[in-house]
């Protein structure tokens, strides 16, 4: 699931393992999804994306990210701005649902014995959505 802060989805203990990242993106995260899988013997991935999300057209929020970096970390304009340059391309998600469903295809084809169930989470009206990929 996505990293926001605004929602938190009720799982019962000992449910599933939970990774939160930006975009419910999975990149960079592959060896703790390797872990839940072989050493908790996951068999299930639901990857869940959230309309409203900070992570698409980030680029758009640059100056932003610079300012709260150098407001809130301490960090100098340049450093931020580099920071930003670097890593902006590789988190930036154009499109909440079509990055879910590539994102769980890319998922799949790492783990092809796994179950990969790319969601949809709408903050308006609170409720999960299955994404259809069949179509």
């Amino acid at each position: 699931m996505c990293m926001d802060n605004r929602k938190h989805l009720n799982i019962p203990d000992n449910f599933s393992f939970i990774i939160r990242s930006g975009g419910a993106n999975l990149k960079y995260s592959e060896f703790k999804v390797s872990y839940a899988i072989a050493i908790g013997n996951v068999k299930h991935i639901v990857l869940i994306a959230h309309n409203n999300c900070g992570m698409v057209n980030i680029n758009n929020r640059k100056q932003e990210f610079i300012n709260g970096l150098v407001n809130n970390a301490g960090w100098n304009i340049k450093e931020a701005e580099e920071h930003f340059i670097k890593y902006q391309p590789l988190f930036e998600i154009n499109n909440e649902i079509d990055f879910i469903i590539n994102e769980s295809n890319r998922i799949k084809k790492l783990y092809p014995n796994i179950t990969v169930v790319p969601m949809y989470y709408k903050t308006d009206d609170n409720l999960l959505y299955l994404i259809n990929t069949q179509l």
